[in-house]
């Protein structure tokens, strides 16, 4: 069990640094106003009396470039998952601009107590604070200083962990 918690407590932290870079370069590329994506500025006509490309039946829409290169530094999330946070960076910029001070406290549930102990030690091995709430319920938070994607990254990989160990992910909540 001790090599378990180990093995994984370092692959979060390493996940942790390589992902949190990768995701601020990706939000700088996208941010980036010099670079212009050929495909966006070009006009597509459709005609009324084609029908319009509709993916296959029982076949998801392929996902964003973007989604997908953070899928693969999170392999346990949905890609529906990371769009949804992705589409809510701008969000987190302009209401914690760089350098605020956060409390982020994340919310995981598992379907055994074991299960929840294991994350609130991961957790707490990479300096977060772990409160157990309840047999199956606990949250880790952390105090940190944002900067473009840090919440973002944050929130990847807590919610990546808690899908490693089987849990679902409840939320998060950010205070200044």
């Amino acid at each position: 069990m001790f090599i378990k918690r180990f093995i994984g407590a370092a692959l979060a932290a390493g996940a942790a640094i390589g992902a949190a870079a990768i995701v601020k370069l990706l939000l700088d590329d996208n941010n980036n106003p010099d670079m212009e994506d050929e495909e966006e500025s070009e006009v597509r006509f459709i005609s009324i009396d084609e029908p319009a490309e509709t993916p296959e039946a029982g076949k998801a829409p392929e996902a964003a470039p973007e989604v997908l290169e953070i899928a693969e530094l999170y392999p346990y999330l949905s890609h529906e998952f990371i769009a949804e946070q992705l589409g809510r960076n701008a969000a987190f910029n302009e209401q914690y601009p760089e350098d605020s001070l956060v409390t982020i406290t994340h919310k995981a549930k598992f379907d055994t107590e074991e299960l929840r102990n294991d994350f609130t030690k991961i957790g707490e091995d990479n300096g977060y604070t772990a409160t157990v709430l309840n047999e199956n319920e606990a949250t880790i938070s952390r105090k940190m200083f944002t900067e473009n994607g840090s919440i973002l990254s944050d929130i990847y990989n807590v919610s990546n962990q808690v899908a490693c160990l089987k849990g679902v992910y409840e939320g998060y909540n950010i205070e200044l």
